[in-house]
């Protein structure tokens, strides 16, 4: 399974800025935690960027495209002029989008962790990112950096880690669930009456990248 894991804005583009930080910066130290995590998994993880420069959204979607990754998380932080504004939000092309349930779980999940409100699943066809994928896409609005109680907590290593193993934690979740649900087809080749011929097939089998191979 290949995830792509888009770090919103970057280089020239700065994205939302707060009182002393910017998006692109955060985006960048909370998605490469997420990454750590998922290839821990043993996930296959594309981003779209690994440093402070810029890319289109074009870009982006194209690389996810040709990578054909399995699905694709863009991530934000939110801002607004009124500055006591919080909330979490996750942005869908449809309701009836493969991920809108792990996109609640992620508002669920995410708001409790870092105590703020759950603005939940929001449907928009005007994301590039959400419209031009040709696999599953949500977008993440973890909170808002205008508001200055929740961007002084972006200093702390800890809330960031809380951050991302919050949103880990959901994908692994989900893939699990989906794993658990895939209907997979056996097949059975060879009988023997010898357990040594057996052994000697399984043997050839594995060898010709048959992992999953056993004895019965």
């Amino acid at each position: 399974m290949k995830w792509y894991l888009d770090f919103g804005h970057g280089g020239k583009d700065p994205g939302a800025l707060g009182e002393f930080s910017k998006e692109s910066d955060i985006v960048l130290k909370v998605g490469n935690l997420i990454k750590n995590t998922l290839e821990k998994s043993n996930k296959t993880i594309i981003t779209s960027r690994t440093n402070d420069t810029y890319h289109t959204l074009e870009e982006r979607v194209n690389k996810a495209n040709k990578e054909k990754c399995n699905y694709f998380i863009s991530i934000h932080l939110n801002s607004s002029n009124n500055k006591s504004v919080r909330g979490c939000e996750v942005w869908v092309y449809a309701k009836n989008s493969k991920l809108y349930n792990l996109s609640k779980n992620i508002c669920n999940s995410l708001s409790k962790s870092i105590n703020t409100k759950n603005r939940g699943v929001k449907i928009s066809k005007e994301f590039y990112v959400l419209r031009k994928t040709t696999m599953p896409a949500l977008l993440i609005e973890i909170d808002f950096i205008s508001n200055i109680e929740f961007e002084k907590n972006l200093s702390n290593s800890y809330f960031l880690e809380n951050i991302a193993n919050t949103i880990s934690n959901e994908l692994l979740s989900f893939v699990n669930k989906e794993m658990n649900n895939k209907k997979l087809y056996r097949v059975c080749i060879g009988a023997f009456e010898d357990m040594k011929n057996a052994i000697n097939f399984k043997n050839k089998a594995i060898s010709k990248g048959f992992s999953d191979t056993y004895i019965i």
